[in-house]
């Protein structure tokens, strides 16, 4: 194993202990329906710093990677159908994903209380743990398999690289002191580790 996987795979150890940490700290394994709003706040919290490391280690995997690119299939045509029917689809159940590259977020100003229009102040602080509970799932979901996701991200850098486009880039990690020492020295790392791959990728001509 190199060093660069022996990291990866160390990092990854840690964010699965710290997602675990932010489970049994508010007993999200029993499924709670609603929670007070501050401790969803601070799960949240914790989420999306634990969310970008996970981002960075998996964009570390896509660059070690190389992806040969498969050669698009052909779309089977779609059969005649007897008049008067019709094929019918039944959407499934919306499931959340961790994205790998997220957007930029904008502020919507139309809806400034969007919770209180959602869940109204029948439970005075209390609000719904839908959102956060998928959050983990996905999470959960990605660290089981993050090869997968890596090799889906190896494919996106090329593209990016392909098209020409500038090389993307990992900001700095401020709020890594919320974090326990080893995840926050973790956090700390990475954007300068994730940056120096990057345009080491970027300047490959290979």
């Amino acid at each position: 194993m190199s060093k660069d996987s022996s990291f990866i795979a160390m990092g990854l150890g840690l964010v699965e202990h710290a997602l675990l940490d932010v489970i049994a700290r508010d007993n999200l394994h029993l499924r709670p329906v609603h929670m007070p709003r501050t401790r969803r706040a601070r799960a949240n919290g914790r989420l999306k710093l634990i969310e970008q490391i996970v981002r960075r280690l998996i964009a570390m995997m896509a660059l070690g990677l190389h992806v040969v690119f498969a050669p698009p299939k052909q779309r089977a045509p779609s059969p005649d159908l007897p008049d008067g029917v019709e094929i019918v689809v039944f959407p499934g159940a919306v499931e959340y994903h961790l994205t790998l590259r997220p957007a930029s977020q904008q502020l919507n100003l139309s809806d400034p209380f969007p919770e209180i229009a959602r869940n109204g102040c029948a439970r005075a602080g209390l609000v719904s743990t839908a959102r956060l509970l998928a959050r983990v799932r996905a999470l959960h979901r990605l660290l089981k398999s993050p090869e997968t996701a890596a090799k889906r991200l190896a494919r996106s850098f090329q593209r990016l690289k392909a098209k020409g486009r500038p090389s993307p880039v990992a900001g700095p990690a401020p709020n890594a002191f919320r974090l326990n020492a080893e995840l926050g020295a973790l956090s700390t790392a990475l954007p300068g580790l994730l940056n120096a791959r990057l345009v080491s990728a970027w300047t490959d001509s290979g």
